[in-house]
């Protein structure tokens, strides 16, 4: 009787664990380089400008140097993300689609700009992806391995995929300037090249600070029978604009082991 007490608790347990989406991103852009963090980086002669993705939802974090001896400003109402031919620009607008980030006071300026002094540097995250990874099919995935810190092998599922067949392609469409007579125009593009769907296995588990990565961000589907943990989510997320539900982006897990 306790036998099968305890495997009513393990099995309880078991479907209690939440799912992760591990997505590693990447780029058809020449003229950007992914640096060794995986940040996306793209340099000129006045700047240089870098893209990370890191964390939940992938929080678009833009972090721009100017190197020379003038100000320059970011315009945020002529900078946007576009995906599937909806561009939303940075300053927040279109946010049906994308969750504004709560504490970017520098964005919700009246003016909507960011001021890069001479020689310094400011980074900004105006807007979260928010990718919903499950509505792609379980049967588009493979059986693959996934190594942990402790170099254990979890079994994991994973897809991945070319630019031309990606599910999630989107361009950052960026305006700074000296002068606002005057702006530049910079715009890189990215897509979702592999993704790979767990069950008990968190960020924090993965090999060689994988997590850490610029090119590298995860969602979670929180289990079934997780009530709690949704409401709590919902409560605290009930000040922000809504989030749309957007395929995802490309995921480099290079400490992955396949079956294959």
């Amino acid at each position: 009787m306790r036998y099968f007490v305890f495997l009513a608790i393990l099995l309880a347990f078991t479907s209690c664990r939440s799912t992760y989406f591990f997505a590693t991103l990447d780029t058809s852009n020449e003229y950007v380089e992914k640096v060794e963090n995986g940040d996306f980086l793209f340099e000129t002669d006045s700047l240089w400008i870098a893209y990370c993705f890191k964390g939940e939802n992938a929080p678009v974090q833009i972090t721009a140097f100017n190197k020379t001896d003038k100000p320059f400003y970011i315009d945020w109402n002529r900078s946007a993300l576009i995906i599937d031919n909806m561009a939303v620009t940075y300053a927040g607008e279109k946010r049906d689609y994308f969750e504004k980030w709560a504490n970017s006071e520098s964005v919700a300026a009246s003016d909507n700009t960011t001021f890069i002094p001479p020689q310094s540097m400011v980074s900004e995250i105006p807007l979260y992806l928010s990718p919903n990874f499950e509505q792609i099919d379980n049967k588009d995935y493979r059986n693959a391995y996934v190594g942990n810190r402790f170099n254990e092998a979890f079994s994991v599922k994973r897809i991945d995929f070319e630019e031309s067949a990606t599910p999630l392609k989107f361009s950052s469409y960026l305006t700074i300037y000296a002068q606002p007579d005057k702006p530049m125009v910079f715009t890189q593009d990215f897509y979702l090249k592999n993704l790979i769907k767990a069950t008990g296995v968190q960020p924090n588990d993965l090999a060689n600070d994988m997590a850490n990565r610029g090119d590298f961000f995860y969602t979670i589907k929180p289990a079934n029978n997780s009530a709690l943990y949704t409401t709590l989510t919902v409560i605290g997320v009930a000040g922000l604009a809504i989030v749309g539900a957007i395929y995802g982006e490309p995921v480099n897990i290079d400490a992955g082991y396949d079956n294959d």
